[in-house]
């Protein structure tokens, strides 16, 4: 029986089933106040559920004219319930909570007003700390609906003047502000809806007669999209979106958190983004399609559900959103974006069954000898008229493979990792490419791995899926120092790699060494790790390549400049970076404020009628060890 999206969530309301935007309900649209400018009309550059490298976005990102300073208000009645400060995440943010149980977040301000940071400030002089996590007593910091609270900024991990805000229930998920109603932000502007993909999802299939993940471009009419093109599909294939919203008065890329797929009319697969759990947000790794991101730059939205994939928010999911097409078969698919405030885009195509065949007409794409999808191995040869076979050697053998498909030009050989770990292929004509898997390693479970001179080890959290990785340990001919490499960067981590490396290098001296991703070999980033009798131990969040460099070169630290009772500091480090800082006067611990994006300190003491006068000492230490002190005579 095909059921409309109306009739479905029916049906769900009928069965006693609450969908996703119940959670809305009992909130008067009048109880919140916006928090910045009410009486202007206000711009995002950022909105709910928009699609982040490494999260979801969770509420709103006001533009502040590219300025800070702009007064803050709170939005509702109630109390302070937490106080953060730090060079990181949300930076300076305050945290409301509402007599109704929800509770406010205002993020990346430049500052409190003066009750909360004189409150904050004290706490900094008790805890000798610039970062803090306060949570002051309940009733302590009454606020009122429409108080200023802070001012605008740019602070943590902000990349321009904006206000971050959210509106969060009792259990603190993330809903939507703009499905709860603020007239300051205008939109009425669909969904744009520019590409679709077409991926295989296991090694029998195809897509126009090939094996891969394919892109469509799609056609803008009036808000609706079009692409009458018939794509030619067999066996069980996956669907993913790349779109984005606008909204008025603003060019930002934002989500689109509403998204249904029909399959001859019948709804197939519906997702809903209207709140965000903090606890699952790193499965946007999963729930976009990781690998093309990395090689696109395009986040594209899968319509489909994975293995691994934990999210709530798909309405309905049929086959998990896979599809399964016979040859003859004929599907009929539209797809439908909507926005928080109802604009509405639709795309339509068809995908039409085949039969499979071996020889094909069109243009291979082989820029590289090998290509990995998922848990399939494409290997890419010249087309000879004789020779076309290759034998492929694992540590059980070897097996021979006939091209899965051809043209004129190229064979397309098609391995399953899940049969065999590959370590090299022979051609016919005596001609080798080597491989070199390592190994297999399922997902939610514990794995370890054991090499001549290192060992991984996998937890029940490091993986969503399973993966098949290379890696290798060698000495670089050049520096004479370890180099550890683990790859394709195909494959999401939810947590880290433990590691150790038996260390074969040569060093001057081994404990001045620290660990560095080098895969932007003109850019390290600092890794960290220990070594101990000869063996490096350390944490892999990332495939790569890393490799063991020495910094001996303490932070830069300058005097900027004294005045009005301020002292501000210039700090930097050019290879591990800023670890810690602590300053003091006269022998007393003394605030310094930082903003790294600036490599900024500046001092803030505790009595604010106090004259800075007298010796005053800035120590900086960085991630290698390396220390550097500022003295100062201040009269």
């Amino acid at each position: 029986m095909k059921l409309s999206k109306k009739t479905y969530l029916l049906l769900l309301l009928f069965l006693g089933v609450a969908p996703l935007h119940a959670q809305y309900e009992g909130i008067d649209k009048d109880y919140f106040e916006f928090p910045l400018q009410p009486e202007k009309d206000s711009y995002l550059s950022g909105n709910m559920g928009e699609l982040r490298s490494s999260h979801f976005h969770a509420g709103l990102d006001i533009k502040t004219e590219g300025k800070q300073g702009l007064e803050v208000l709170s939005a509702a009645e109630g109390y302070v319930s937490r106080i953060r400060v730090g060079t990181g995440g949300y930076g300076n943010c305050i945290y409301i909570q509402h007599p109704n149980g929800t509770s406010t977040v205002y993020a990346h301000l430049r500052n409190f007003n003066d009750v909360l940071a004189q409150y904050t400030l004290e706490e900094q002089y008790k805890r000798k700390s610039f970062s803090v996590n306060l949570f002051p007593k309940r009733g302590e910091l009454i606020v009122k609906k429409g108080e200023i609270i802070g001012y605008s900024g740019n602070s943590g991990s902000s990349t321009g003047p904006h206000l971050h805000f959210e509106i969060r229930t009792p259990d603190q998920k993330v809903l939507d502000p703009l499905r709860i109603g603020f007239n300051q932000v205008k939109d009425n502007i669909p969904p744009a809806l520019e590409r679709i993909a077409v991926k295989t999802m296991d090694i029998n299939a195809r897509v126009n007669d090939q094996f891969g993940r394919f892109e469509f471009g799609l056609n803008h009419n009036n808000g609706e999209t079009l692409d009458t093109d018939t794509i030619l599909v067999n066996g069980k294939v996956g669907l993913e979106l790349y779109a984005y919203d606008q909204l008025n008065g603003a060019s930002n890329r934002n989500g689109v958190p509403i998204i249904d797929m029909f399959v001859n009319d019948q709804l197939y697969f519906s997702q809903n983004i209207d709140s965000i759990d903090f606890s699952l947000q790193k499965n946007i790794l999963i729930h976009t399609n990781y690998q093309a991101a990395r090689e696109t730059r395009r986040r594209f939205n899968k319509l489909y559900i994975d293995d691994g994939n934990p999210l709530n928010f798909y309405v309905e999911r049929q086959n998990k959103g896979f599809l399964n097409i016979k040859p003859g078969e004929i599907k009929h698919i539209r797809i439908e974006a909507e926005d928080a405030y109802g604009n509405h885009s639709t795309t339509q195509f068809v995908l039409k069954g085949t039969d499979l065949i071996n020889c094909i007409s069109d243009k291979i794409n082989a820029q590289n000898e090998e290509y990995t999808l998922d848990n399939t191995l494409m290997l890419f040869r010249k087309r000879d008229s004789l020779n076309n076979k290759i034998t492929v050697y694992n540590k059980q053998g070897s097996v021979v493979h006939e091209p899965a498909y051809y043209n004129d030009e190229h064979n397309v050989y098609l391995i399953d990792l899940r049969k065999t770990l590959p370590l090299e292929a022979v051609f016919e004509d005596g001609s080798k490419h080597e491989m070199h898997y390592s190994d297999r390693v399922p997902a939610a479970s514990e794995h370890s791995f054991l090499a001549e001179t290192y060992s991984l080890k996998f937890s029940k959290n490091t993986l969503f899926d399973t993966i098949y990785f290379r890696a290798r340990h060698y000495v670089d001919e050049e520096t004479k120092h370890d180099v550890f490499e683990i790859s394709d960067d195909i494959y999401p981590l939810k947590g880290g790699i433990i590691a150790q490396l038996e260390l074969l290098g040569e060093y001057d001296s081994l404990e001045q060494y620290q660990l560095y991703s080098v895969e932007n070999p003109r850019y390290p980033s600092f890794a960290g790790g220990n070594i101990e009798d000869g063996k490096l131990n350390f944490t892999i969040y990332g495939f790569g390549k890393y490799t063991l460099l020495k910094d001996l070169e303490p932070p830069v630290v300058k005097k900027r400049s004294i005045q009005n009772d301020i002292i501000s500091v210039i700090i930097s480090d050019e290879l591990s970076g800023i670890n810690n800082f602590e300053a003091r006067l006269n022998g007393e611990w003394l605030l310094m404020n930082y903003e790294p994006k600036l490599n900024l300190l500046w001092s803030e003491q505790l009595d604010k009628n106090k004259p800075l006068t007298g010796e005053f000492e800035l120590k900086v230490t960085d991630n290698a060890g390396n220390e550097s002190i500022l003295k100062l005579n201040i009269e």
